[in-house]
């Protein structure tokens, strides 16, 4: 049934692209003010990790798209495994206007914008389809807005997946077997203070010394979705994947507001129209190649293990509310219980005249 739903939202998207494609065919390109779109401009979207990542084909989609509508006066040019810098410092380029676009875990961009410490509460989502729900709808649209506060503007939601757990030790099968272990985490509070309050001691590495820091023991694990912990070959310096799904962690493409705004007209929508093509196509590769990447990893000598649903519920009872009331002081209780009613809501539509 999940599988069905699945298949007819993605034919249900690619047809609304479809319509929207074809009712823009023949349209000129307008600038703000009505005239002809001219000159040339340049995108480069600085990514922290390869080409091959559900994220950056996603983006090369994005790139194709917009090329091909702005007739080659749009050049996009993908900038993949931190070339440019790794996030927060991608991101503070984007913000001051050196670097036209970049993306980012919501981690990192709470350093530019707090409220995305929302996401950062573990146990919101019990599957991909509630998580992309919630974030195109009211909640996740007015998220996006927000960076508008601080000079940026969110073009969309480019995939990464749920988190989960790898280290040296042992398997993760109950809140007792996070005591003690050092789990490298993002340079993300509300990261750390989710394995804190799970026993664990928290180290925040960077991206680009996490393979480093396990092979020479500095941390016992880390956590991340699976593309990224197949990417970086963590089999080679880790033993045990244990599915925890802690946090869904999608990685906001983010462009600066001002340049944004001085684009021609048409060019803004083809960008926008591209970014939500990116997204879509990125979202649907990661979740169909989860499972190929479960299986890859236990042939090259990882041991996959799922947990039972009671001990997720039991580590969600630890977790959430410590995180939940840290975000609360952080950033507004109002805020946060706004975005927490928009997940309720989209969960109780999902069962709506079901159950």
């Amino acid at each position: 049934m999940k599988k069905s739903l699945f298949v007819k939202l993605l034919a249900l998207v690619m047809a609304l692209v479809a319509v929207t494609a074809l009712a823009g065919c023949g349209a000129s390109q307008q600038t703000a003010n009505g005239a002809a779109a001219t000159g040339s401009y340049e995108i480069r979207i600085s990514a922290c990790n390869s080409l091959d990542h559900p994220q950056t084909l996603g983006l090369d989609v994005m790139k194709q798209y917009i090329e091909s509508e702005t007739q080659g006066k749009v050049k996009v040019s993908i900038y993949p495994n931190s070339q440019l810098g790794a996030e927060v410092e991608s991101v503070e380029q984007v913000k001051n206007g050196t670097l036209e676009m970049a993306t980012a875990s919501a981690g990192p961009l709470t350093t530019f914008q707090k409220k995305f410490e929302v996401l950062d509460i573990p146990f919101l989502f019990d599957n991909y389809e509630q998580a992309w729900a919630a974030f195109d709808s009211k909640i996740g649209t007015d998220l996006m807005k927000s960076l508008e506060e601080v000079g940026l503007k969110g073009l969309a939601y480019m995939e990464n997946g749920f988190r989960h757990v790898t280290n040296n030790i042992k398997p993760i099968n109950t809140i007792e077997d996070f005591k003690g272990l050092k789990i490298r985490t993002m340079q993300a509070p509300m990261h750390m203070a989710n394995f804190t309050a799970l026993g664990a001691n928290p180290t925040p590495v960077p991206w680009s010394e996490l393979y480093m820091a396990m092979s020479q023991k500095i941390v016992d694990g880390q956590e991340n979705p699976l593309a990224n912990i197949w990417e970086l070959k963590m089999n080679e310096v880790q033993k045990y994947v244990s599915l925890t799904g802690h946090i869904y962690d999608a990685m906001p493409l983010v462009t600066n507001l001002k340049w944004f705004n001085g684009l021609p007209a048409d060019y803004q929508r083809i960008i926008e129209k591209g970014a939500i093509l990116g997204q879509n196509y990125s979202r649907f590769i990661n979740a169909n190649r989860e499972a190929l990447l479960a299986a890859k990893l236990t042939e090259k000598g990882m041991a996959v293990n799922s947990l039972k649903q009671e001990d997720l519920d039991a580590i969600k009872a630890v977790s959430q509310p410590v995180v939940a009331d840290k975000v609360k002081a952080e950033i507004g209780t109002e805020f946060v219980d706004a975005f927490l009613a928009g997940i309720k809501t989209v969960k109780a539509d999902t069962v709506k005249s079901v159950e």
